[in-house]
């Protein structure tokens, strides 16, 4: 089936058209002298009709051309085995504070942000995902969709690679609830969007923060029943140390993991995290069918190759009929 990249350029053939009318209408008007040597001019009814054809089929082919015309390819179904997460990431005001790479050492040392921690971490969780489905999420007062479940890693690498804090956002886990929060939390964001797409047996959110924000403790269990109902594991990467030290500012979300079945994984704990992220592997994979990414085959070249024809034949008529171009 063909299609055009740009179909606005084919607002410009009838344009085309109507000039060439109007041309060809005008040049009609004019007569020649009636000369002797003109009377014994031999015509040709057939070749005199074939300039306004031939410069119509040119305008029209590159009108075509330019409207960049398309082939879909591939347009099917896919059988995978994989398993569904959904990446929420804390872009809040307080993943900009500066941490020590290392707590434990002198003062002095080099630091760097939260949100610069969260992104590394990230980055050492996409690549043991091969084969199976992301989505991702930023979050601070609301979440706001990254790119909805895919099997394309690099992708989400790259959407991640361009993450950045939000310097005005506070952290909204438990939105939207009865206390009045409108605004949709990541939790929120990660079951819904794993009830419209999600597809795999096992699903697992991870929540990428450093949990300064409470969850109060009916919407606790209302997110909690939500996540058991959708067979929702959370895990989380802990930034800060909150995590550490299980600091009160932390528990409510920890708590909310421990109950679905997940765990914290502080991060800068390289044993904890692997030993996390095997557990993770360990997670039962699902056979689902996906649709393949359509392709698209360029065709452009054969209008202009037609446009060219055309061309070429409008200027060659011009060696055969009284009146040239």
């Amino acid at each position: 089936m063909i299609s055009f990249l740009y179909p606005l350029f084919l607002g410009l053939i009838p344009v085309a058209l109507f000039e060439v009318y109007l041309a060809f209408r005008r040049r009609a008007s004019y007569g020649f002298t009636q000369l002797e040597i003109q009377r014994n001019l031999r015509t040709i009814s057939l070749v005199n009709h074939l300039p306004p054809v031939f410069l119509g089929g040119f305008l029209i082919c590159l009108c075509l051309a330019i409207a960049r015309p398309v082939i879909s390819e591939s347009h099917a179904k896919q059988s995978i085995q994989t398993r569904d997460f959904c990446i929420a990431v804390d872009i809040s005001s307080s993943m900009e504070l500066q941490i020590a790479d290392n707590p434990d050492a002198a003062l002095n040392q080099a630091k760097t942000s939260r949100i610069a921690l969260a992104r590394e971490a990230i980055d050492k969780f996409i690549p043991t995902r091969k084969g199976d489905r992301i989505c991702y999420i930023e979050f601070d007062d609301e979440a706001y969709f990254g790119w909805p479940l895919t099997t394309d890693l690099d992708l989400i690498a790259m959407r991640n690679s361009h993450l950045v804090s939000n310097p005005d956002g506070g952290t909204n886990f438990d939105g939207p609830d009865e206390s009045g929060l409108s605004k949709t939390g990541p939790i929120q964001a990660a079951i819904d969007h794993f009830k419209e797409q999600g597809a795999a047996k096992t699903k697992v959110l991870i929540m990428v923060t450093d949990g300064e924000a409470s969850i109060g403790p009916e919407r606790r269990r209302q997110l909690s029943t939500l996540l058991k109902d959708g067979n929702i594991r959370v895990y989380v990467l802990g930034i800060a140390q909150g995590w550490v030290n299980n600091s009160k500012s932390v528990q409510d979300l920890q708590q909310l993991a421990i109950d679905s079945g997940g765990k914290v994984l502080p991060v800068g704990d390289e044993a904890a995290m692997a030993a996390g992220f095997d557990e993770i592997n360990k997670l039962e994979k699902t056979q689902i069918f996906v649709e393949q990414r359509t392709t698209y085959r360029d065709i452009y070249q054969y209008f202009t190759i037609a446009a060219l024809i055309f061309a070429l034949g409008l200027g060659a008529l011009s060696a055969l009929i009284r009146d040239h171009f």
